[in-house]
């Protein structure tokens, strides 16, 4: 039985969220250039910097590197940086220009996103890299943070995304300037009040501009996922190993010729994706399955 946002039958909840917290069994592990690791990484002993964001027993990538340099006694200088909403390394080992990669239990390699390290979820078995980056991919996360704290501003302080587009074939759907209220999807994780990427799409189904449809997965496959997927959009259901993918932020920064800014889309649910207010929301539909048979999406159970 699925939940209904509202007395819209349309907009369904199915399954929810339980022991999530991490545990001293599924340690993660966290590498620090050529300073530290690879080292075990036990979630109870770690502490959040960001009690604002993050409920009981839960942290950010941020918190385990904190951690990490502390108990190893490398030492690391970090400011909250009020004009990027956001914890920023000075410097670490007295060397500057740090950023990271990450990765959930099942997910490939590390990838490296264009998202604020204190309100990535540290989960299960995470893995986590920090390393020298150049100077000017530093700036260009910060005009990016920047970017999305001057558009929350300049709305009064509400979460306007001048764009939201779903694509597939079966649809290609565009909405602008849409407001996004909290909907409490991951109070597990989460304060009361935090919106994610998911409160986006939630939010169009509660203008009544798509019907939709979000599923909670302990696992997908073998991977521990704890997480809702949008398992259907209007018309298109998610079937085998076809369903929708999305990435958010911003589209493009500097110069004359506005090159397109990436790091946007990488493996985290879009329910524990924490937004500030960001440029745009892109979902598509991806099949990994055989493209050849051209298979058609079945008909919602």
């Amino acid at each position: 039985m699925g939940e209904t946002f509202g007395n819209d039958t349309n907009r369904r909840i199915e399954g929810e969220p339980r022991d999530t917290r991490p545990r001293d069994d599924r340690p993660g592990l966290m590498r620090i250039g050529k300073l530290l690791g690879p080292l075990e990484i036990k979630p109870s002993e770690v502490k959040t910097l960001r009690p604002d964001l993050f409920s009981e027993g839960h942290f950010g990538v941020f918190d385990a590197l904190v951690h990490a340099c502390r108990q190893h006694d490398v030492d690391i200088q970090y400011h909250f940086h009020e004009e990027l909403l956001t914890h920023v390394i000075d410097s670490v080992d007295g060397r500057r220009n740090w950023w990271y990669a990450a990765r959930y239990h099942g997910g490939g390699d590390c990838e490296e996103p264009a998202h604020r390290m204190d309100t990535h979820p540290h989960k299960d078995w995470t893995k986590v890299e920090v390393y020298q980056v150049s100077e000017q991919r530093i700036q260009e996360l910060h005009a990016a943070f920047r970017a999305e704290v001057e558009r929350l501003e300049s709305n009064q302080h509400k979460v306007i995304v001048p764009e939201v587009t779903i694509r597939s074939r079966l649809q290609n759907l565009r909405f602008t300037d849409v407001e996004v209220k909290a909907h409490g999807l991951r109070e597990d994780i989460f304060k009361p009040g935090e919106i994610t990427g998911a409160d986006v799409m939630v939010s169009l189904a509660d203008r009544g501009d798509i019907s939709l449809r979000a599923t909670w997965k302990d696992h997908v496959g073998r991977a521990l996922a704890q997480g809702y997927f949008f398992t259907r959009f209007n018309d298109e259901q998610a079937h085998g190993r076809a369903g929708f993918t999305y990435e958010l932020g911003e589209k493009a920064l500097g110069g004359r010729r506005q090159r397109r800014f990436g790091n946007n889309h990488f493996h985290m649910t879009s329910d524990i994706r924490i937004i500030v207010s960001p440029e745009y929301v892109r979902w598509r539909w991806t099949d990994l399955s055989d493209r050849r048979r051209q298979q058609q999406p079945r008909p919602a159970p």
